[in-house]
């Protein structure tokens, strides 16, 4: 009986052993959950698309940056063919240059509309020179244009050329 259990065992042992190195049996091994992958850093790269691509959000990028802190001292600074280890990497179908690539036209049309807005229009007077003209009667001011009336100037006053220069005060005589 014995011999039989261990005459089992090894055919057991040995048809387990056929089917592991089988290429199916593999693959389907490796894609039963995240491992560990390598990256070669290409030209544009960051540490944030590369965190994108493997965990499907760029805010990790701290997790490949510590497990790389031997060879990446500064996470802005990746060297082009560069090997970084993604820790728990699950890859997913598109490959990484599609990827990148996808992901830098579609940050290039979100940013488009910001640059093309213009900035808001400003008031800018010189000291000196004449006053805008003031709206006609029983009109409305724009929003945010300034009350009607004389305003202050803005800083210290200086004398047109050739008028006399202000007198400066006198200090008061003590009285003790």
């Amino acid at each position: 009986m014995l011999i039989l259990r261990f005459a089992l065992y090894l055919l057991f042992g040995a048809v387990v052993g056929l089917a592991a190195g089988t290429p199916a049996l593999a693959a389907a091994a490796a894609a039963s959950g995240p491992q560990d992958a390598l990256h070669e850093v290409m030209t544009g790269d960051n540490l944030h698309l590369i965190a994108g691509y493997y965990y499907g959000d760029a805010r990790m990028w701290e997790r490949i940056w510590a497990a790389n802190k031997a060879q990446v001292k500064n996470p802005n600074l990746l060297e082009r063919g560069m090997l970084l280890l993604i820790p728990n990497a699950s890859v997913p179908d598109t490959s990484y240059p599609e990827f990148a690539a996808r992901t830098r036209r579609e940050a290039a049309a979100a940013a488009a509309p910001r640059a093309e807005a213009a900035p808001p229009e400003k008031e800018v007077r010189i000291m000196g020179e004449g006053k805008p003209a003031a709206p006609a009667e029983g009109s409305t001011p724009p929003a945010g244009a300034p009350a009607a009336g004389p305003t202050p100037p803005a800083g210290p006053v200086t004398p047109a050329p050739g008028a006399q220069p202000p007198a400066k005060a006198q200090p008061r005589p003590s009285s003790s």
